[in-house]
């Protein structure tokens, strides 16, 4: 009897041990199943541009097929060809410019600001106009009812330090902005400036459209 009772518990302790060692696996085959679940696949696009800024530059030529040259401060600024020695009373004295962007710049918007000068005295007894023309000599005939003022009008003349309206210069050096300067000594000039000078310096600012 002894015997068999021991049979028997050796037999119920290896059906014990066996489904020990079933639950065990199981949660180990649970435990790599949970592995598999979380992993995943991973993988990217990466795209890339290049920018460039665009530019807007101005130069400009006081000769009609001389160089262009770029004239960015009041101390390079061009030299207008005025016939401007022995001004009187009531004479009267043109030049023009021409203003053009560079090669690959922007199209844009000119604007005159009014002049700065060193002898205010003799600067008060000028004054002048601007049209803004397309052919022929910059003289008189510029200067029509008709014509594109950016300063004064046909009718009347302005101090050199007013301003003018602006107007369009073309991109990458296209159609140069022709300018024709008017300057008078007004009939009203004192004698006591006979034998001074003055050098009026005018800035044409430019903006581009974008």
């Amino acid at each position: 009897m002894t015997g068999r009772r021991a049979t028997r518990r050796a037999e119920g302790g290896r059906q014990r041990f066996l489904r020990v060692r079933a639950i065990l696996a199981g949660g180990l085959v649970l435990g790599v199943g949970c592995t598999f679940t979380l992993a995943a696949w991973n993988d990217s696009e990466f795209a890339a541009g290049t920018f460039t800024a665009s530019s807007f530059q101005l130069e400009s030529s006081v000769n009609s097929g001389g160089a262009w040259l770029a004239h960015p401060t009041s101390g390079s600024g061009a030299t207008m060809a005025f016939n401007a020695a022995g001004m009187s009373p009531s004479t009267v004295n043109y030049a023009p410019i021409w203003i053009r962007t560079t090669a690959g710049s922007l199209s844009g918007t000119l604007t005159l600001q009014g002049a700065s000068n060193d002898n205010a005295a003799l600067a008060a007894a000028l004054a002048y106009r601007v049209v803004r023309y397309s052919s022929g000599t910059c003289d008189s005939s510029q200067f029509t009812a008709g014509a594109s003022y950016l300063v004064g009008t046909s009718a009347s003349k302005v101090p050199l330090t007013t301003s003018g309206a602006a107007t369009a210069v073309a991109a990458n050096s296209l159609s140069p902005t022709q300018l024709c300067f008017e300057i008078t000594m007004l009939a009203s000039a004192d004698n006591s400036l006979q034998g001074t000078n003055v050098t009026a310096t005018w800035e044409i600012r430019g903006a581009s459209d974008s």
